[in-house]
């Protein structure tokens, strides 16, 4: 896990000084800032809180699309805004999800690299200051749902079964990630905004983080949900 701890920010101590902290009601966990790339992160993830017990709130913020092309540095400076504005917020935690894509690099390597180059260009921000996590999907958020492929068809969500095992780290058909795959498991075009929310929110969590030991499940989701803290 990549995890950048410091300390809380003057901004969030002097507002606790002058009383302005609300206090949180009891059961409710602190609210976690999440960075994404895209919009069906962005709409499926925060559906976690709902279905998964011990699940904090998340509060999205979207980038908007990354491009495989562009370099660690790069992605840091296109983050560090986001993080900060998340942390001067109050969501002293904060977890940034990066999809893998096409990057040859693997996705724990990539991941450090951000984090890296995040420690450098948070410095713009003094008065910020939280936890940060880095998780790089591997390779789309697709591979998320695929996790449970076979879960999702014995429960008749999916039309048809799956070919393959585990499709974590795959380029998949037509180099899509994925959505070459859950368009033929549903039997119709899949809608990665609609089709991913929905779906995601009928994976087996257990069956779909769960990939020791030869299972078809995925690390890097494993990794975000322990990044939580779930």
């Amino acid at each position: 896990m990549v995890l950048l701890a410091v300390f809380r920010g003057l901004r969030m101590a002097k507002r606790a000084r002058a009383g302005r902290v609300r206090r949180r009601r009891s059961g409710v966990l602190p609210t976690v800032g999440l960075i994404v790339e895209g919009d069906t992160e962005y709409y499926a993830l925060p559906l976690l809180a709902k279905n998964l017990p011990g699940c904090p709130p998340l509060k999205p913020v979207n980038l908007k699309g990354v491009g495989s092309d562009v370099s660690s540095a790069a992605i840091a400076k296109m983050v560090a805004p986001k993080v900060a504005q998340h942390w001067l917020a109050g969501r002293s935690k904060v977890v940034v999800c990066i999809d893998r894509e096409s990057r040859q690099q693997c996705a724990a390597g990539l991941a450090k690299e951000v984090a890296d180059a995040l420690v450098i260009e948070i410095q713009r921000f003094p008065n910020a200051r939280g936890s940060l996590s880095v998780v790089i999907v591997d390779r789309a958020f697709e591979a998320w749902i695929l996790a449970d492929a076979k879960g999702l068809f014995a429960r008749g969500v999916l039309a048809n079964a799956p070919s393959f095992h585990c499709f974590e780290g795959r380029d998949g058909e037509q180099a899509g990630k994925g959505v070459v795959e859950l368009s033929r498991l549903l039997g119709r075009p899949y809608n990665k905004v609609v089709d991913g929310s929905q779906l995601f929110m009928r994976i087996d969590i257990g069956a779909a983080r769960s990939f020791a030991s030869g299972g078809s499940g995925s690390r890097s989701f494993d990794k975000f949900l322990r990044c939580l803290g779930v």
